[in-house]
């Protein structure tokens, strides 16, 4: 918190403030020009190359896209760490001193992250703007509250996720209501026949019905008993599989609301939704914990079955069965008391299967959905004419909520997402951590806060600053 209100004067210079492992404003440069490069390379080589997989690219992307696209991102991401401790010396020159504390750091970001993101592609300028803003606003909640300005509101994420996705559903049951990806994706989570009749144009849940419950009508057909006798982990399988078909078979030929799209019972229907939910929140959650445990497998090859047994897993897995099994069974209720379905249905089932954040919970989903839904009723209120088109919004996004992250990060890093500290420790070979903090106490509280004991190894030819005596 800063404690004058008038501007403040700084003496101190940039390599005592800054680039403490340089007196060189140069070298930092290239120092965290080196780190940052050699980091984004990685960052940007793993994504790229993980979607280009999942996305079933062929040998013409990896030959005419894949490498210039890795080379433009890696030099945005390069040139955004490096003008900032460049722009962080340039600032300090062009003013003469480190003049108001709190311009210390947003103003050298704002200038390095406006060259940086013009850098980059267009097509992924909105992500990363998108991706900034909510943790900029994530970022000033823990900074207010740090003061005592405001307060948490009990499950307020599970809150704000509940609304926003009320109104993502209530939008994907209305005609062209959902920009043609989220639709897609919607419809692979929730389910195609959950759109309004004269939008379906496939029973997706007919195919995934029988691609889980391959033996849940006549049995399996001689190819069937084929390929069974052929893998011997379906050998494992078939038992239960013919065990739970009675039960399958019962649920199947429940009733079901005339309105209702889908081919089996609405029990089943929602069942067969929330189990095909539980078992992919599961499996990503633990691919996720999996790959984060690889490092040490070697050493603890038991990590590997904590990953796969974590708690986590059935967290997510619990959230994404109850949010789809919620949907569905409030959908196919409301048709039922209803005798029609309606977009409304949508609305009501949204907001109370939000809820189903309550077993993972995270404010960094349920703000990241909220923006989603801002930036798609702001172009709403653009296609109708009542809110104005801003040019380079994207642009301007990025570099403002960028620069009140640095702020952040230079001034309170202990306000800023834990993961996100992380990644600038990591992209900067922990110089973000360097940076003498134990100066600024006198006019930020808890400056210092992460590293009270800190004390940089200076060159004394450079400057005359001794380390104080502990208190």
């Amino acid at each position: 918190m800063v404690a004058p209100s008038k501007p403040t004067l700084l003496t101190y210079t940039c390599y005592e403030l800054g680039h403490t492992w340089t007196p060189s404003c140069t070298k930092a440069s290239f120092d965290v020009a080196k780190d940052v490069s050699k980091e984004a390379f990685k960052i940007y080589g793993s994504l790229y190359l993980i979607a280009a997989i999942v996305r079933r690219k062929g040998k013409k992307y990896f030959r005419d896209k894949f490498w210039r696209e890795l080379a433009q991102s890696t030099l945005f991401l390069t040139t955004n760490g490096t003008l900032f401790i460049t722009c962080f010396c340039i600032w300090r020159k062009l003013v003469g001193s480190f003049y108001y504390v709190n311009t210390l750091a947003f103003i050298p970001s704002m200038m390095a992250t406006l060259v940086a993101i013009i850098l980059e592609r267009k097509s992924r300028r909105g992500l990363l703007a998108m991706y900034t803003g909510n943790l900029a606003l994530e970022t000033v909640w823990r900074m207010l509250k740090a003061r005592g300005w405001v307060k948490s509101i009990p499950n307020g994420e599970v809150l704000m996720f509940s609304v926003a996705t009320a109104i993502y559903l209530y939008y994907f049951k209305k005609q062209n209501g959902l920009p043609s990806g989220t639709e897609s994706m919607f419809k692979m989570v929730f389910g195609s026949i959950e759109t309004l009749p004269e939008k379906s144009d496939d029973d997706e849940d007919d195919m995934e019905t029988e691609q889980e419950f391959p033996m849940s009508r006549n049995g399996p057909g001689p190819g069937a008993r084929s390929t069974t006798r052929s893998h011997p982990a379906l050998n494992m399988v078939a038992p239960l599989l013919r065990a739970v078909e009675p039960m399958v078979s019962w649920l199947k030929h429940r009733p079901s609301h005339p309105v209702c799209q889908h081919k089996h019972s609405c029990a089943f229907y929602v069942i067969q939704g929330a189990v095909r939910m539980f078992g992919i929140g599961y499996g990503v959650q633990a691919v996720i914990k999996l790959l984060s445990s690889l490092p040490g497998v070697f050493k603890r090859p038991k990590t590997v079955i904590s990953a796969l047994m974590n708690k986590a897993n059935v967290q997510l897995g619990a959230f994404l069965a109850s949010l789809v099994g919620i949907y569905r069974a409030l959908n196919c209720v409301l048709r039922w008391l209803r005798d029609r379905d309606d977009s409304l249905h949508g609305l009501v089932a949204g907001f109370v299967a939000g809820w189903s954040m309550m077993y993972y919970k995270s404010s960094t989903i349920a703000l990241y959905t909220a923006s989603k839904v801002a930036e798609m009723m702001y172009f709403k209120g653009i296609a109708v004419g009542k809110l104005p088109y801003i040019q380079c919004a994207d642009i301007i996004l990025y570099s403002i909520s960028t620069s009140i992250v640095f702020h952040a990060a230079v001034l309170e890093p202990h306000n800023l997402r834990p993961a996100y500290w992380k990644f600038l420790m990591r992209v900067t070979g922990n110089k973000f951590a360097g940076m003498n903090r134990r100066l600024l106490d006198p006019y930020i509280t808890n400056c210092s806060k992460l590293y009270p004991d800190y004390w940089p190894d200076y060159d004394m030819r450079f400057t005359n600053l001794v380390k104080p005596p502990a208190s």
